[in-house]
């Protein structure tokens, strides 16, 4: 097996996690559908909190999961450890060599969840189990298993991971069209492996892999039909080859590349260094400065009030004001979001909160002169997938953007957008306005209001406006949004709209875990369309990268998806005094099983309070300290 990732249109996000999240050492070496095992076969090991993988397998002809003895097939797959115990796996099956292009559709698309029972011990070997999610039509790589592990030590870096496990003879799926998939609960029947062509883990598994510390090893395995063997080496540390014949009969291989997603960039993680605690050279502070807008120092008090819009993340905004304000030695620092402050940090072991005074703070009402001219690049991505007519239809722009500050809170934003790909729809493609609106941030002690009017994302103009109260130190969190809109888009003669009557009206509570930084929340009421309905989500963040797993039911049906909010590199592109150019610090997208029936459709303004506000909570602010 090796796994190879290729860059194609509308997977966003391999190559942004490659460029953002070097991290830790990971052993990267997977089996077929991307899970950590031999060849075939998956294992109990233990991966570390946020180790993501991806990459491709090809799997020969005659050993076809859905084509067998017909055509080969490749599995494309992402594998991420969203918890210390949870890793969550998707991979995509697709037919190699179609006589007639698209007439299997996109492929098919699994969801896995593997959980770690327990831990491997000296004596104990580590125990998971592992299931795939019913909701599939085709699961043609379906794991229900029971598996084991463990390491034995040979010799001073040579070791031997052995692993046994048993996959269920049956497994779930559903009997549905894609046509008709607005229910992923719907339809579920048992289905036994014995009548497939090919019966992936069904009944007792093992093999064992002899390692040459984390560099190199050798696969033997039994994977319930056949015996296979294999070779595999990592190479700088995180980019995997293997290769394997099956049943002494035909080749595998595959490429996987390893990254973790809890580290922060190399450059960032010097200013956390003691030394770095001396005055920067006046070359660098003057540099790192730059990145700042609306900056005030109160020495007297020790205290920074600041305004970055360069990170997603603002602890990196804070140990950059730190390394340039060294000599300073401030003791609190106030970060603002449009003019207006978020809280005030006390920068110590811990990173500790409070609300700043009513008037401890003083800010200009008028703020055009305190910020740079600011534009930025941000892509805009929305698909429908798995029609066997059209496999992939995508609506794809590139955004051209700015804001102005008016006063403090209030934004104008405005941008050109320029078409790239439309297949989703009958939209002309034509160079045209950005979204323009305008949005008012409010903040008064635990109380957070932004309001926003104008011509939003996802076709929808109107007024929105959300209120969240939320203690940025504390576990619950309590949010209301309401809207009303009308349908808008431009065609070649002009704008096209419709009258405003999309009522929106969704409250919601959340509930932070601080260890680790999982956040549980429960939203409902009515969405776009006249649909009603409620939500559940699971949202982990990690240091530069958030993601979501979420489960829908609605009048309109029933889904579920994941969804991921990233930073484009590679930032800032130039930059002056008065003038900025960069990417955007944020692309968030978002992934259903189901299409085309409006489950639980939503437009977007700039922001969500939400997804704003738990960037300043103080326990992800100190899982990032050393």
């Amino acid at each position: 097996m090796i796994q190879f990732v290729r860059g194609r249109r509308g997977n966003t996000l391999f190559p942004f996690l490659l460029a953002l999240c070097m991290g830790f050492r990971v052993h990267a070496q997977t089996n077929i559908s991307g899970k950590p095992g031999l060849i075939y076969i998956p294992s109990a090991q233990q991966t570390s909190d946020g180790a993501f993988q991806f990459g491709y397998h090809f799997n020969p002809i005659r050993y076809g999961f859905r084509y067998n003895r017909r055509n080969s097939e490749g599995i494309y797959f992402a594998n991420l450890t969203v918890l210390p115990r949870l890793e969550i796996n998707v991979n995509l099956l697709r037919i190699n060599n179609e006589k007639k292009r698209g007439q299997k559709g996109i492929g098919d698309r699994q969801l896995d969840i593997k959980y770690l029972l327990f831990k491997e011990t000296d004596k104990r070997p580590s125990v998971a189990i592992i299931l795939s999610a019913p909701f599939g039509i085709d699961n043609s790589l379906s794991t229900n298993a029971l598996v084991g592990s463990k390491t034995l030590r040979l010799g001073n870096r040579l070791y031997a991971d052995v692993t046994a496990g048993f996959g269920s003879p049956v497994f779930i799926q559903r009997d549905e069209s894609e046509k008709n998939n607005y229910n992923i609960f719907e339809n579920l029947e048992i289905v036994k492996k014995k009548d497939l062509a090919y019966r992936y883990l069904s009944g007792p598994f093992g093999g064992f892999n002899l390692r040459f510390d984390n560099m190199a090893g050798f696969m033997a395995e039994w994977d319930s039909q056949h015996f296979n063997a294999g070779l595999y080496a990592t190479l700088f540390k995180r980019w995997t080859i293997q290769a394997g014949v099956l049943n002494f009969d035909q080749v595998t291989f595959g490429t996987s590349y390893a990254v973790n997603m809890l580290r922060l960039p190399k450059r960032v993680r010097s200013y956390q260094d003691p030394e770095k605690a001396k005055p920067a050279p006046d070359a660098e502070r003057q540099k790192l400065l730059n990145n700042f807008e609306n900056l005030s120092i109160d020495s007297t008090a020790g205290k920074v009030v600041y305004e970055q819009r360069l990170y997603r993340n603002p602890y990196i905004g804070m140990l950059e004001i730190q390394r340039a304000l060294a000599d300073s030695a401030p003791k609190e620092l106030i970060p603002m979001f449009q003019g207006v402050p978020i809280g005030a940090y006390r920068m110590g072991k811990r990173i500790s909160y409070r609300i700043p005074g009513k008037d401890e703070i003083r800010t200009s009402r008028f703020l055009l002169n305190k910020y740079k001219l600011d534009f930025w690049l941000q892509p805009v991505f929305a698909a429908n997938f798995g029609y066997r007519e059209k496999t992939l239809q995508s609506n794809t722009s590139l955004l051209l953007q700015t804001q102005f500050y008016l006063w403090k809170g209030m934004a104008l934003n405005a941008g050109v957008l320029f078409p790239i790909t439309n297949d989703l729809d009958d939209r002309p493609r034509i160079i045209r306005p950005a979204p323009v609106f305008l949005n008012q941030f409010l903040a008064f002690g635990k109380h957070f209001v932004s309001a926003s009017a104008g011509y939003f994302y996802n076709d929808q103009y109107g007024v929105n406006v959300q209120y969240r109260r939320h203690d940025l130190a504390g576990p619950w969190s309590f949010g209301l949004e309401g809207g009303l809109t009308g349908l808008y888009y431009y065609t070649r003669s002009g704008i096209y709209y419709e009258n405003m009557d999309n009522l929106l009206l969704i409250a919601d509570v959340a509930y932070r875990l601080p260890q680790p930084d999982v956040t549980l929340k429960l939203s409902g009421g009515r969405y776009l369309a006249g649909d009603e309905g409620g939500r559940l989500d699971l949202i982990r963040q990690f240091t530069n990268v958030e993601v979501g797993l979420y489960v829908m039911k609605t009048n309109n049906g029933t889904t579920a998806g994941f969804n991921f909010a990233v930073p484009i590199p590679p930032g800032k592109i130039a930059q002056g005094k008065k003038l900025r150019f960069r990417t955007t610090d944020e692309f968030r997208w978002e992934y259903s099983y189901t299409r085309g029936f409006r489950i639980g459709e939503r437009y977007r303004t700039g922001y969500q309070l939400d997804q704003k506000l738990r960037q300043y909570h103080t326990d992800y602010l100190n899982r990032q300290k050393p």
